[in-house]
């Protein structure tokens, strides 16, 4: 399979302004526990990032790239794909939008990682009773992916899960801070999120 049959199965990938890596992104709507959350007043998912700024300014070009992203994840093809989008990379994030849709699509992610020993993956999501699935069932995860439980409500404590990140607004960041506010709303070359080392990445709100 080359780049290009790849890119018509899966969609392709997406490379946001603020990522030092290519990433994958889905429809906010199709957020199985963020779409719920998103009704909460206060909670993190009722100001989602991925529904304004540059998502919002190019919804017309995003949302239906995301629509076919979503379709694709039936494609029996679509691990081989990935992989091949993926290739060597070092670094890749799941999901700079959108959230994992059910158990297969998780052992579908954790397959990817497995044929892709090079790259480091992370997977910031909120589908805890999904990760706790599997874990309970397989124990741990592939050694270059990571995986973070995210805390559903500003300036709450951190899931009780190996490695997680949270939202703080009033209170001090939980952990390591996340940097990017101060360095223009980018990673730069920091990799604390894809850091088995680090427990507890904080983000402040914005």
């Amino acid at each position: 399979m080359n780049k290009s049959q790849a890119h018509a199965i899966v969609g392709g990938l997406t490379q946001t302004t603020k990522m030092p890596c290519k990433s994958y992104s889905l429809p906010t709507i199709a957020c199985k526990t963020g779409y719920r959350m998103a009704q909460v007043v206060g909670s993190i998912c009722s100001s989602c990032y991925a529904n304004k700024g540059n998502y919002l300014k190019y919804a017309n070009n995003i949302e239906p790239a995301q629509h076919a992203r979503l379709v694709s994840l039936s494609d029996p093809l679509w691990i081989d794909a990935m992989v091949t989008l993926i290739g060597n990379d070092r670094y890749f994030r799941w999901h700079d939008s959108g959230d994992l849709q059910n158990f297969q699509h998780l052992l579908n992610i954790v397959t990817i990682a497995d044929k892709c020993p090079n790259t480091q993956f992370w997977i910031p999501t909120k589908e805890a009773n999904l990760v706790k699935q599997y874990l309970d069932t397989f124990g741990s995860f592939p050694k270059n992916l990571i995986v973070r439980v995210s805390a559903t409500k500003r300036d709450s404590k951190p899931p009780k899960f190996e490695f997680t990140s949270t939202v703080h607004l009033a209170n001090n960041a939980i952990g390591t801070e996340c940097p990017s506010y101060k360095q223009g709303g980018k990673c730069l070359d920091c990799r604390n999120c894809w850091d088995k080392s680090i427990s507890n990445i904080s983000y402040k709100y914005h």
